[in-house]
């Protein structure tokens, strides 16, 4: 089973959105919603569509990330959960835990909204073990969410010894400070996690998709714009293209970049028969030369990623 990391900006959303019907036919994708924005419209509009597509979900309640964890977001997200998810079964309530995370407030948080069919992040080792093994001992949790970052062999053997299905979380995506700097490699290993997560003793797998984990919330006009395609290659592991405009030497033309890179996504997806569903939105781009935002050029490199993990899951069935 696949988790895509998703963070609840606006482009990530509609990803989720427009992937959803695509996915509805089989439970291998269950991605893991991380609210960011104080605003919730477009969070609620694309948790709609899930639970109408009866699609599996995870839904983060104590966001570490973004405007909503630094205001009241906890109450915003019990207040969807209230009036908009209410009686729907097929997702899990998830929680984060770090070295920093109080165990005792987490629990209130379980048993004062009576939260079932939990999903936990560990995303690092809490400095409070004891209370969270005790935490796992005696709270409904579905799936526990491991961050590649820990490797304490003692903490993962206590870990297994509770019995609960564990996901591996890794962020194979890796972020240059430049988009110039993807034409120095262009072309990279990706992930093999979906080849070995069952033999590691894993039910799934979850990455950051082509965003990464590094949270940023700033936008600027770019001296180059870099697209982002995952393929898979001879071997069946994930590898990433970066396909970078030409004219790089100050931020005026956008347009004209974009298309630049455009251009060498079209030629690789031809030669590769690549035919996805943001495939084709690229394709239609190309045709009609337009540029419609950074925003959604992620948003169908997400859309992309999530699709070609969903191949590959659906042919080993």
């Amino acid at each position: 089973m696949y988790f895509p990391y998703l963070r609840g900006k606006q482009f990530e959303l509609i990803a989720l959105r427009e992937i959803s019907k695509f996915l509805v036919e089989n439970q291998l994708v269950s991605p893991i919603i991380e609210p960011v924005k104080e605003t919730t419209v477009t969070l609620e509009k694309t948790l709609s569509i899930l639970i109408e597509n009866n699609q599996n979900f995870n839904l983060i309640f104590n966001p570490v990330v973004g405007d909503i964890a630094k205001t009241k977001g906890f109450d915003e997200i019990i207040r969807i959960k209230d009036d908009l998810i209410r009686d729907y079964n097929n997702y899990q309530p998830t929680l984060i835990i770090d070295s920093k995370s109080r165990i005792e407030a987490l629990s209130e948080i379980v048993n004062d909204n009576k939260l079932l069919n939990l999903s936990i992040i560990c995303n690092s080792i809490p400095n409070e073990e004891e209370e969270f093994f005790s935490f796992i001992e005696n709270n409904p949790i579905k799936y526990l969410i491991i961050n590649e970052g820990i490797n304490s062999k003692r903490f993962l053997r206590n870990i297994r010894s509770f019995k609960i299905d564990m996901v591996s979380l890794t962020d194979p995506f890796k972020i240059l400070r430049r988009n110039v700097d993807y034409i120095d490699n262009d072309n990279e290993f990706y992930s093999d996690e979906h080849l070995f997560f069952e033999e590691e003793g894993y039910v799934g797998f979850a990455d950051f998709l082509t965003i990464g984990q590094e949270y940023s919330d700033t936008g600027f006009l770019p001296y180059a714009v870099a697209i982002h395609l995952t393929y898979q290659n001879s071997n069946d592991e994930f590898w990433i293209r970066h396909f970078v405009s030409n004219s790089n030497e100050d931020n005026t033309d956008v347009v004209g970049k974009f298309v630049e890179a455009l251009t060498k996504l079209i030629r690789f997806i031809d030669e590769q028969g690549i035919d996805t569903l943001a495939c084709k939105e690229f394709k239609k781009l190309f045709e009609s030369q337009t540029y419609s935002g950074l925003g959604s050029i992620k948003k169908l490199s997400i859309l992309h990623h999530i699709e070609l993990v969903y191949n590959f899951l659906n042919s080993r069935k």
